[in-house]
C-alpha cells in the first residue's frame, strides 16, 4: 500500500480579536511531503513565508483513501501580525471560520490550549495593551464570558501585567488605562 503524508502549516494570529490563518490563494497551505518532512517544512517557509516561523507538530490525522493510506500532520505556530511581514500577494490572513474543515478545527483546539500559556499571549501582545482587548480576546476564542472587575483582578494577581501612567485616546467614551506584559523568565498558566 503507498503511503502519501502533507504537511498541513497553520500560521494562526489574531486580528481584532478574531482567529486568522495564513493562506495561499485563500486556501489552507497543505504541502505533498515525499522526503523529510521537517525539512520540506522549513524550506517551503524560508522561500515562501520568509518569516521567522517556528512551527510545531499539533496533530496527525491519518484516512485510507482507495488504494493509499494519506497521512496529515498539523504544523502549528502563533504569530503577531505586527511583525509578520507578506511579500507575496498568494499569501493572506483570513479568518479561520472561512475555511472550516477538520484542520482548522484542530488548530483552534491546539490555540485554545496554549493562549492560556503566559508565552503565547505575551507573543500576541508584546507592546502596550487594554484589558478589555485581552478579556475580549479570551472570551471570543474560548467561547465563555469573563467579569471585567474579575478578569482585571486576575491578571493583576499573578504579578505578569504593569499599569503604565498612559490612557488610549478615545475620541467617544472613557480613555481606558493601558497596560503591558512583564518580562517573566518562566512560563505561567493565566486561566
Amino acid at each position: 500500500m503507498k503511503i502519501e503524508v502533507k504537511s498541513v502549516i497553520g500560521i494562526i494570529t489574531i486580528i481584532d480579536g478574531i482567529v486568522n490563518v495564513l493562506t495561499k490563494n485563500n486556501k489552507l497551505i497543505i504541502i505533498d511531503c515525499d522526503n523529510d518532512i521537517d525539512y520540506i517544512n522549513s524550506t517551503y517557509i524560508k522561500n515562501e513565508i520568509n518569516n521567522n516561523i517556528n512551527l510545531k507538530q499539533c496533530y496527525t490525522f491519518c484516512n485510507k483513501e482507495k488504494d493509499k493510506l494519506v497521512v496529515s500532520i498539523i504544523y502549528l505556530d502563533i504569530v503577531n501580525i505586527n511583525d509578520f511581514k507578506l511579500s507575496n500577494e498568494d499569501y493572506k490572513f483570513i479568518s479561520i471560520n472561512n475555511l472550516k474543515n477538520k484542520y482548522t478545527d484542530k488548530m483552534l483546539e491546539q490555540l485554545k490550549q496554549e493562549l492560556v500559556l503566559f508565552s503565547t499571549i505575551k507573543k500576541l501582545y508584546p507592546g502596550e495593551f487594554v484589558l478589555p482587548e485581552l478579556q475580549k480576546l479570551y472570551e471570543n476564542i474560548l467561547s465563555t464570558k469573563y467579569d471585567r472587575r474579575n478578569f482585571r483582578k486576575k491578571f493583576i494577581r499573578l504579578g505578569i501585567i504593569e499599569e503604565l501612567d498612559r490612557y488610549t485616546e478615545s475620541r467617544c467614551g472613557r480613555p481606558a488605562k493601558l497596560y503591558k506584559f512583564k518580562e517573566i523568565e518562566e512560563d505561567k498558566v493565566l486561566l
